[in-house]
């Protein structure tokens, strides 16, 4: 007898997104999630330090610095989750390499963006050479 959902040894239906990471915060997975956090913390954290010394409250800098790490995760969150919306899974990478590859002249992720034609610049046609088979 056939197991129900097996074609003997494999199984004949796996669902697409069963393997997929889950959406965790605003339309955002949780390694997004995490590097986001990394990122904003790497960069807000040692501005705000350097910004609030001269005044005397560097210290402060550290927790202006984490609420404005949050407040980037909320930014980006929106902008992706709003990007997301329009494109199947995965596919709001590309687009953002190819704006990247587009705006920012150095980097290069090997998209190409122009439309060329090539051409042979002959003057006369190639004339065909026909083979006469042994006999």
């Amino acid at each position: 007898m056939k197991d129900a959902g097996m074609n003997g040894r494999e199984i004949e239906f796996i669902p697409d997104r069963l393997i997929d990471e889950p959406v965790v915060f605003r339309g955002l997975t949780d390694s997004e999630v995490v590097f986001i956090i990394f990122s904003a913390l790497i960069f807000w954290i040692p501005t705000s330090i350097i910004a609030l010394i001269p005044f005397g409250y560097g210290l402060w800098g550290v927790a202006l610095g984490s609420g404005l790490s949050i407040t980037t995760l909320i930014l980006i969150g929106n902008y992706l989750k709003n990007l997301k919306r329009r494109m199947p899974d995965g596919l709001h990478i590309v687009y953002l390499k190819k704006m990247a590859q587009q705006k920012i002249s150095f980097i290069s992720f090997g998209y190409i963006d122009t439309s060329q034609s090539w051409d042979i610049r002959r003057e006369n046609p190639v004339k065909k050479i026909e083979f006469k088979p042994e006999e």
